[in-house]
C-alpha cells in the first residue's frame, strides 16, 4: 500500500478546523494555512489523493478541485512533460468518478480540465476527447455541457506564461473556432432531445450562452437554428426564463453587425414584438422580474438595431415603444436600464430631420414620464440619509434623459408641459409640495438645451416663480431654476432685478439658503456686465448677508460678486477691487492681531475670510500687458503684511494655513509676471513658514513659483529651492525609515523639485541640490503610501525622460537640445553610486509597492533601461538575483528577456519581461505570506 504524505491528513485536519472549529481564531488559522499550501508543489500530489478518496467530505473535494485548478492556471509551467502527463491521466480518471458529484465539484473540475486543455499543447483534441467520454451517456449530459460551458470563458480570460501568443492565439482557436459548429449542432440535438427537462434545457442554453459570447460561433450559422427559437420560447417557462432573457440578449447582440447579419434579425425581430403583450401584462400585475428582463431584451434590441430604429421607422418602431413601456415602470431600479439607449436614439434623431419627426410623440410621452419619476414620495420622511441621496443623485441622471427630450422636441414643448403641470398643481387646495417641486426640478434639468433666445414660455414661468406656494422645497426648486437659466436672463435682462429681488429673499431661509447662494452666483457670472449698474446695491447687499454666512454659503456670495468685480473696466477696477477687499482685510488684520489664546475660536473667522480672498483673486484677473500697471496688485502689496502675520500666528495650524497658502498660489497664477515684484518677500515668507511649520502646504506653493518663474531666472529659483531643501533635510533625517509618516511632505517636496527639473534642467542637474535630492529619492524608495511613492517616481521618470528625448528624439531632431553628456553624465553617475536602485525598485513592486504604483515603477525602470540599456541590465541583473525565492530558471529567463529586449530597443518588451517576472514571483512567493499575516 502507497504511503500516505502527512501533508494529506494535515490538510484534512486544517479543513475540519475551518469549517468546524469552535473559535474564529481557529479558523483563519486553518484558512490561513490552506491557503499558504495551495502554492506549495506538494498540493499537486495532495489534491489528487483527497479527490481520489471516497471517505473525505464534500468541503475537502471543493478544496481538492480548487486546488487542482488553481495549480493548474498558476503554476502549470513548472512542470515538465512527465508530470503533465501523469496531471492529465489523474484529472481525467477523477472527472470520470465525479461526474455525477454536486455542482460545486463538477464544476471546479470542469475548471480545471478546461484550464489545462489551453495550456497543455501535448493533448490533441481535448473537445472531442471529452465529447467521446461523457456524449453518449445521458446522465454524463450535465458534466458534458459544464465543460463546454467553462471552456469558452476560462480560454478567453485566462493568462498562460508557459503560452507564447502565437501559442495562445493558435490553441484557442483549435479548441474553440474549429469546434464551434460541431457543438452548436450538438446542442440542437440536445434539446430536442431534451423533453420536459428543464435542467438539461437550462445547462444546454448556458453553453449556448457561453459560446455565442466567446464569438466563435459564425452569425451565418444561427439563421434558421432551432436554438433561436427554444430561446424565445423559453421566456413562457418561469424556470428559464432568467437564461433566456441572457440568451436573447446575447443573440441580439452577435447580431449586431446590421448588414452581415440581416437574415437573423429578420427571424428575431418578429419574435419581439409578441412581447409586448407581455410587458404590458407584466406591468398590470407588478412583476418587477418580468419588466426587468424584457426591458434588458428590447434595450439590448434598441442600442444593436440603432440604425434601423432610425432608417426604418414605421417597422422598427416597436423596439422604441416596447423600451417606452419598460421606462414607465415605477421601480425606480428598473427604469435607468434605458437611459443609454433614450441617449443614442436622440444622438442619432438630431441627424435625420425625417425620423426625428416620427419619434416625436414618443418623446413627449417621455417627457410626462420623467416629470412623474421625479417626484419626491410622500413617505420620504421615513428614508434613511443614504436613500435621500441616491435618489438626489438619480433625479440628476433623469434630468439628462430630459435633455435628451429637448433634443428631439426642441424647448418648448417640454418647458410647455413643466410649466403646465406646475399651474395645475399649484392651484390645487391645498397643493401637494411634490406635484410644485418635480416640474420645477425638469425644468432645472432641461436649462442646458434651452435656447438663450427662448421667448414664448420662459418668461412666463419666471413670471410664476413668486407666485408659488410658500413652501422651501418649492422655493428651494424655484431659486435653482433661476440658477440654471442665468445664460437666458443674460439674453433677457429686463427679468435681473426681479431676479436678485427673488434670490435675496432665500437668504432670509435657512432652508433656501444654499439654493439663493448658488443661485446668486451662477446668474453674476452669467450676466457680470449687466449688472455693473447694480454694483453698490451689491456691495451693500455683500456687506450685510456676509456677516451672517459662513463656509460654502459664504464663498459662493463671494465668488458671485468676484464675477461683477471682474466685469469692470481695469481703469475702474483698482477702486471697486479695494472696495470689497478691504473689510475683510480689516476683519483680518484684527484677528492676526489678537493673542494666542483666542487663536481656536478664530480659526472658522480666517479660514472664511482667507478663501473669500482667495476667490477673489482667482476670479478678479483683467488681461493686462506686461509693460502696463496692473490693477490688482497694489490691493496685494497692501494686503502683504495682514498675510504676513497671518502666517506667523497661524501657520502651524495645518486647517487654517492650507488656505492662506491657497491665496498666496492663486495670487501667482493670476498675476503671473506682474507678481514678481513681491516674488523675493514670497520666497522669503514661504522659507521661514516651511522651516517653522514643516508643512507640505508651503512646498505646494512654492512648486507653483517655480513653475511659473523659474523658467526666466533659474538662478533664484535653485537658491529659493535649496533654502527649503535645507529645512527638508532636517525633516527626512527626523524621519529616516519612517518617511510614510510623513507622506504629504514627502510628495509636495518631490513635486517641487519635479518642476525645478522641468523649468531649468541643466542648471538643476548641475547644482549641488541634486546628489543630496537623488539620495533622498533612493532612501524614499521604502514608502508604501500610494500619492508620495508616485512624486518619487516621477521625479525619476522626468529626469530620465529628458535625457532620453535627447537620445532618442521623436518630434524634432533637429532641435538643438536643453541637455548635454556632460548631464547624462551627471545622472548616470548617481544611478551607478545607487546600484541599488533598480533593485529597490524591484523589491517595491513584489513586496510592498500599493498595486496603483507598480506601472509607475516599472515605467522607471524601462525610462532607465532607454537611457542606459547596458548598465540597466547589470543592475535588473543585480535585482534578480537578490531575490531569495527566485529559481535559477526563472532568474535566467527574465534577465535575458530584459537584456534582449534592451538590445533590440523594445522598450515596450522591457516593461513586460519585469511585469511578467514581478506578477509571478509575487504570487508565488509574497501573497500567501501576506494572507497568513493578516489577523
Amino acid at each position: 500500500m502507497a504511503t500516505v504524505p502527512p501533508e494529506f491528513q494535515e490538510t484534512i485536519n486544517a479543513l475540519n478546523a475551518l469549517y468546524n472549529a469552535p473559535s474564529n481564531s481557529a479558523k483563519k488559522e486553518a484558512n490561513r494555512w490552506l491557503e499558504d499550501f495551495q502554492a506549495k508543489p506538494e498540493a499537486w500530489q495532495i489534491a489528487v489523493m483527497i479527490l481520489s478518496t471516497e471517505a473525505v467530505g464534500l468541503e475537502a473535494q471543493v478544496f481538492g478541485a480548487q486546488t487542482l485548478r488553481r495549480k493548474i492556471v498558476d503554476d502549470f509551467q513548472d512542470l515538465d512533460g512527465a508530470s503533465r502527463e501523469q496531471l492529465q491521466s489523474s484529472l481525467l480518471n477523477i472527472s470520470v468518478q465525479h461526474r455525477s458529484s454536486p455542482k460545486v465539484v463538477r464544476t471546479q473540475l470542469c475548471l480545471s480540465l478546461a484550464a489545462l486543455a489551453l495550456r497543455m499543447l501535448e493533448w490533441e483534441q481535448p473537445v472531442r476527447h471529452m465529447i467521446n467520454l461523457y456524449g453518449s451517456n445521458a446522465t454524463d449530459l450535465p458534466y458534458l455541457l459544464e465543460f463546454l460551458t467553462v471552456l469558452p470563458e476560462d480560454v478567453n480570460d485566462s493568462r498562460c506564461p508557459n503560452l507564447t501568443d502565437e501559442e495562445y492565439r493558435n490553441r484557442a482557436d483549435e479548441l474553440l473556432t474549429r469546434n464551434a459548429n460541431e457543438i452548436l449542432k450538438m446542442l440542437v440535438l440536445f434539446m430536442e432531445g431534451s423533453g420536459g427537462d428543464t435542467k438539461l434545457q437550462e445547462a444546454v442554453f448556458k453553453c449556448f450562452l457561453s459560446w455565442l459570447r466567446s464569438g466563435d460561433i459564425a452569425t451565418s450559422s444561427l439563421s434558421k437554428n432551432p436554438l433561436l427559437a427554444f430561446s424565445f420560447k423559453a421566456l413562457q417557462m418561469p424556470e428559464l426564463f432568467d437564461t433566456a432573457v441572457d440568451v436573447v440578449c446575447e443573440l441580439i447582440y452577435q447580431t449586431k453587425d446590421i448588414e452581415e447579419s440581416m437574415p437573423v434579425i429578420e427571424e428575431i425581430y418578429p419574435n419581439l414584438l409578441p412581447l409586448r403583450q407581455e410587458i404590458v401584462q407584466s406591468l398590470e400585475d407588478d412583476n418587477e422580474e418580468n419588466i426587468r428582463g424584457y426591458c434588458k431584451i428590447f434595450v439590448e434590441a434598441g442600442e444593436c438595431y440603432l440604425s434601423l430604429v432610425v432608417r426604418h421607422t414605421d417597422h422598427f418602431r416597436g423596439i422604441v415603444e416596447g423600451i417606452a413601456e419598460c421606462t414607465s415602470f415605477h421601480d425606480l431600479d428598473v427604469v435607468p436600464m434605458t437611459f443609454r439607449f433614450w441617449y443614442q436614439l436622440a444622438d442619432e434623431l438630431r441627424k435625420n430631420e425625417e425620423a426625428r419627426l416620427k419619434y416625436q410623440d414618443v418623446y413627449e410621452k417621455l417627457v410626462d414620464v420623467m416629470i412623474k419619476h421625479l417626484h419626491y414620495p410622500d413617505d420620504m420622511d421615513s428614508w434613511s440619509a443614504k436613500q435621500r441621496d441616491d435618489f438626489k443623485d438619480f433625479r440628476h441622471v433623469m434630468g439628462d434623459v430630459l435633455k435628451d427630450c429637448c433634443l428631439i422636441l426642441g424647448s418648448r414643448v417640454p418647458l410647455g408641459k413643466a410649466y403646465m403641470k406646475i399651474t395645475e398643481a399649484a392651484q390645487k387646495s391645498p397643493p401637494k409640495w411634490q406635484e410644485v417641486e418635480a416640474p420645477l426640478m425638469a425644468l432645472r434639468s432641461m436649462g442646458a438645451q434651452v435656447e438663450p433666445e427662448e421667448n414664448e414660455v420662459l418668461p412666463e414661468i419666471m413670471k410664476l416663480l413668486s407666485q408659488l406656494p410658500d413652501h422651501p422645497k418649492i422655493k428651494y426648486a424655484a431659486t435653482l431654476v433661476i440658477a440654471r437659466y442665468g445664460n437666458w436672463t443674460d439674453k433677457h435682462p429686463e427679468f435681473i432685478e426681479y431676479q436678485l429681488k427673488f434670490i435675496s429673499s432665500g437668504f432670509e431661509n435657512e432652508d433656501v439658503v444654499a439654493a439663493s447662494a448658488l443661485a446668486l452666483k451662477l446668474l453674476c457670472k452669467e450676466c457680470s456686465t449687466h449688472l455693473l449698474n447694480y454694483l453698490n446695491q451689491l456691495h451693500g447687499f455683500f456687506m450685510n448677508v456676509t456677516q451672517k454666512l459662513k463656509g460654502l454659503d459664504l464663498w459662493e456670495v463671494t465668488e458671485a460678486v468676484a464675477h461683477v468685480i471682474a466685469a469692470v473696466p481695469n481703469a475702474e477696477l483698482a477702486q471697486v477691487f479695494r472696495m470689497f477687499c478691504a473689510p475683510i482685510a480689516q476683519q483680518l488684520a484684527i484677528l492676526a492681531s489678537k493673542t494666542v489664546a483666542t487663536q481656536e475660536e478664530d480659526i472658522p473667522f480666517i479660514i472664511d475670510n482667507i478663501t473669500q480672498l482667495k476667490i477673489f483673486f482667482e476670479t478678479v484677473n483683467p488681461q493686462v500687458a506686461p509693460a502696463d500697471a496692473h490693477p490688482c496688485i497694489p490691493i496685494v502689496q497692501e494686503l502683504w503684511p495682514v498675510m504676513d502675520s497671518l502666517a506667523d500666528r497661524i501657520g502651524a495650524v495645518d486647517e487654517a494655513s492650507r488656505p492662506l497658502a491657497g491665496c498666496w498660489r492663486s495670487i501667482v497664477i493670476s498675476y503671473r509676471t506682474h507678481y514678481a515684484p513681491l516674488l523675493p518677500v514670497t520666497m522669503a515668507r514661504l522659507i521661514k513658514s516651511f522651516e517653522q511649520t514643516g508643512l507640505g502646504q508651503y512646498l505646494w506653493v512654492s512648486s507653483r513659483v517655480v513653475r511659473e518663474f523659474g523658467e526666466q531666472n533659474p538662478g533664484a529659483a535653485l537658491q529659493f529651492v535649496n533654502g527649503l531643501s535645507a529645512s527638508m533635510w532636517q525633516i527626512l533625517q527626523k524621519y529616516a525609515g519612517q518617511f510614510d509618516e510623513i507622506p504629504d511632505v514627502v510628495e509636495d517636496y518631490f513635486n517641487l523639485v519635479s518642476d525645478t527639473m522641468v523649468a531649468c534642467p541643466r542648471e538643476y542637474l548641475h547644482s549641488t541640490l541634486f546628489p543630496t535630492v537623488f539620495e533622498a529619492m533612493d532612501a524614499s524608495l521604502t514608502l508604501k503610501e500610494q500619492y508620495s511613492l508616485i512624486a518619487v517616481l516621477r521625479h525619476g521618470r522626468i529626469i530620465l525622460d529628458h535625457l532620453n528625448d535627447l537620445q532618442h528624439p521623436r518630434d524634432s531632431p533637429s532641435q538643438s537640445p536643453s541637455l548635454t553628456a556632460s548631464e547624462a553624465a551627471i545622472v548616470k553617475g548617481q544611478f551607478e553610486a545607487h546600484d541599488a536602485f533598480v533593485a529597490k525598485l524591484v523589491q517595491g513592486v513584489i513586496f510592498h509597492f500599493p498595486p496603483e504604483v507598480h506601472g509607475d515603477a516599472i515605467g522607471l525602470i524601462k525610462a532607465l533601461a532607454m537611457f542606459a540599456p547596458q548598465e540597466s541590465v547589470v543592475w535588473y541583473g543585480k535585482a534578480v538575483s537578490a531575490l531569495e525565492h527566485a529559481t535559477p530558471n526563472e532568474m535566467q529567463k527574465t534577465v535575458s528577456d530584459f537584456s534582449a529586449a534592451a538590445a533590440e530597443a523594445n522598450w515596450n518588451k522591457v516593461r513586460s519581461a519585469v511585469h511578467d517576472f514581478t506578477t509571478v514571483y509575487r504570487r508565488k512567493n509574497v501573497l500567501p505570506r501576506s494572507r497568513s499575516s493578516k489577523k
